[in-house]
């Protein structure tokens, strides 16, 4: 009897999307938030962990009404999941970031979150949960992307060895191919491409109260157009005033301390193709930002 064995089948190489879209303008690609709720779920995240879990029924209606509320009172919120893989503790932490503000509050188990009124605390932040130092929100779930596990790790690990507990793992913040995502909070700016090499410069504009502006996606209290204008005109002393127009072109008007100043910011005419998923079969098209003038 003759056996005749299987040939082996040539493997396609692994694509991460993150490397190959490393030339993309980052600038105004952050989703726009006014609220981050940031709840600590310590079991495995799945691809949407926010809708897939296997959170208590009570704290999920909170969640869930928590959110309603917010959105009724005109804030724009989002929730994620954080955690620490490598610190043991049985309690939880709730982190509620605002404009200029980081709260944190904690339990044991989540039967804290019942007496939580987030509508409530946002309109009227009590002073007794502020948080003082700067948190870092290292995007890890590799089950909803590989770039976010392949590195977000490494950035996460690096972190930790620089500013300790201040650093932690979120689920997805958008932005795959921008992987490592860093979110900032109270500065609300969300970073791409915070490599572990980058990491002591990184944290060092952040801790002076700076923006890191070469891994910058953009600030996430800010509409799309004011992020990139903020981002283009690297600038760290800037105070939104007002903007007119829409995320196609707008004009950006921002209080500097050589007085007001208008900037305009548009998307590129031409688009450029990007894998926006390790996942994704099919390029997609995206238009950068690019500043149209301004008096800086």
């Amino acid at each position: 009897m003759t056996t005749t064995e299987a040939l082996p089948v040539a493997q396609a190489p692994r694509v991460y999307c993150s490397e190959l879209n490393q030339a993309e303008p980052m600038a105004g690609t952050a989703d726009h938030v006014s609220v981050w709720v940031l709840l600590e779920y310590k079991p495995q995240w799945k691809p949407k962990a926010q809708a897939d879990n296997s959170l208590d029924a009570a704290t999920r209606r909170w969640l869930d009404d928590s959110l309603a509320s917010l959105q009724a009172a005109g804030h724009r919120p989002r929730p994620q999941f954080v955690r620490q893989p490598d610190v043991d503790s049985n309690e939880v932490r709730l982190f509620v970031g605002m404009p200029g503000r980081l709260l944190a509050f904690s339990g044991t188990g989540y039967d804290f979150l019942q007496r939580l009124d987030l509508a409530e605390i946002v309109a009227q932040p009590p002073a007794e949960a502020a948080v003082g130092d700067p948190l870092y929100f290292v995007c890890t779930n590799g089950q909803r992307d590989k770039c976010c596990a392949r590195y977000g790790l490494p950035c996460y690990a690096t972190l930790r060895e620089l500013v300790g507990e201040r650093a932690w793992q979120v689920t997805h913040l958008g932005g795959h191919r921008f992987a490592p995502n860093v979110l900032a909070l109270p500065q609300g700016a969300l970073y791409g491409g915070v490599h572990p090499e980058l990491i002591p410069e990184f944290v060092a504009r952040v801790e002076a109260g700076a923006l890191c502006f070469p891994q910058l996606r953009g600030r996430s209290w800010y509409p799309k157009p004011v992020q990139a204008a903020e981002a283009l005109l690297e600038r760290s002393d800037l105070r939104l005033l007002h903007v007119r127009g829409d995320d196609r072109a707008a004009t950006v008007t921002f209080a500097s301390p050589d007085g007001t100043l208008d900037v305009g910011v548009c998307q590129q005419a031409s688009p450029i193709e990007v894998l926006a998923s390790c996942g994704d079969d099919q390029l997609k098209q995206v238009f950068p930002y690019r500043l149209e003038d301004s008096s800086r």
